[in-house]
Parts: C-alpha cells; sequence; structure tokens
C-alpha cells in the first residue's frame, strides 16, 4: 500500500477506522448514519502490533468510543 493510499482509507471517507476516540466515534457515527447501518462489527488486527498496543486500542475502544456512540444512538430512539 503506498502512503497516499493509506491516507485515504485512514481519511474521513476511507474504510479505516484510525485516531484518537473521538476521531473514530464520530467516524463510526457518521458512516452507521450515511449508510443506515443497524449493526457495526470492528476488526481489530490482531499481530500487526505490539500486544501492549492491541490491548490499550481495545481499552479506548470499550472504555471511550462504544460510550460515545451507545450514547449518541441512544438519544436518537
Amino acid at each position: 500500500m503506498t502512503y497516499d493510499a493509506y491516507l485515504k482509507s485512514v481519511g474521513e471517507d476511507g474504510a479505516m477506522f484510525v485516531g484518537d476516540p473521538d476521531t473514530v466515534a464520530n467516524k463510526i457515527i457518521r458512516v452507521v448514519e450515511e449508510l443506515r447501518l443497524d449493526s457495526f462489527m470492528l476488526h481489530l488486527p490482531v499481530g500487526s502490533m505490539p500486544h501492549e498496543d492491541t490491548l490499550k486500542a481495545i481499552r479506548l475502544y470499550g472504555e471511550q468510543v462504544a460510550p460515545k456512540v451507545r450514547s449518541y444512538f441512544a438519544g436518537k430512539k
């Protein structure tokens, strides 16, 4: 993958969700809204980054990203 292709993948319209918890949560919310999804599955690549970083990503997703996304959609019911 070229650097330009990577930047497109992680950009606003890309398929990869990369960034701080607020960036990731906001992108999930936007994609779910725009595509009118009723579910969202996140794939975290295991083995391509150090174990400690994988655990940190899982923790951040569970403690910051998921609650923000849930809270946003709870207000939509």
